[in-house]
């Protein structure tokens, strides 16, 4: 009975002695380049968040701007002025500045997404 408590009390200790030599002799050579593509990705990502929220921030601050503008222009004007004024636009103009909006924000993005996919390419 000493002799199966001798063998345990020596076989595990070297078994998970080796064992933990062999793991780490075969993942630390692969726990280097996954964190270097690790944080590399992390880079990119953020990088590309940080291009939106510039780009979000700058479009809200634009209209923020223009609505400000265009309320103190509309003010100071005259009301007979801007009942006038509205004679001479036509009924549907919502929907064809909804439609310059669209497409001038369509050629936006597309050019947008062209230079983040140059700019990760190149990273």
């Amino acid at each position: 009975m000493n002799w199966i408590i001798g063998f345990i009390k020596k076989f595990f200790p070297n078994l998970f002695g080796g064992l933990s030599k062999f793991i780490l002799g075969f993942l630390g050579p692969l726990i280097g380049p996954f964190i270097q593509f690790f944080t590399s990705f992390l880079r990119k990502v953020g990088l590309f968040f940080l291009v939106l929220a510039a780009i979000a921030a700058a479009i809200f601050a634009f209209a923020t701007i223009m609505e400000a503008l265009i309320s103190e222009v509309v003010r100071a004007t005259a009301p007979e002025w801007i009942d006038i004024g509205r004679m001479f636009l036509p009924s549907n103009i919502s929907y064809c500045l909804g439609l310059l909006i669209v497409a001038r924000l369509k050629s936006l993005v597309f050019m947008w997404v062209t230079r983040l996919s140059e700019k990760f390419l190149h990273t």
